[in-house]
């Protein structure tokens, strides 16, 4: 459990360290997540190395919300004035996202 944890913290690092390096405006967690995808892809890590400590926040996911739907609070005003293009934003992307998301799982099946 240990040595998963670290793995993931260290991309965690890595990412970060991607990011301030390369001054890319992407979020170093973000670059984490592709980081460490390809490290299990090519086989750099083991799935079974990472698999305990990311099942486990996985379970615990819900909680690493909690900050940012506090932080919405601070932006109510913004959120009131705005919340038209908000909701048909949010709306919008959804669908889209379902549906390129279908038309690639259509293709793949084909396969």
């Amino acid at each position: 459990m240990l040595k998963a944890l670290f793995f993931i913290f260290l991309f965690l690092v890595l990412g970060e360290v991607v990011r301030h390096l390369l001054n890319i405006p992407i979020a170093g967690n973000i670059l984490a997540m592709i980081l460490i995808f390809i490290a299990l892809k090519v086989k750099l890590i083991k799935l079974e190395t990472v698999k305990p400590a990311s099942d486990k926040l996985i379970k615990y996911m819900v909680l690493f919300f909690v900050p940012y739907g506090v932080g919405m609070m601070v932006y109510l005003d913004v959120i009131k004035t705005n919340w038209v293009s908000i909701v048909v934003t949010t709306v919008s992307s959804t669908i889209i996202t379902l549906y390129v998301t279908a038309i690639i799982q259509q293709k793949l099946e084909k396969r």
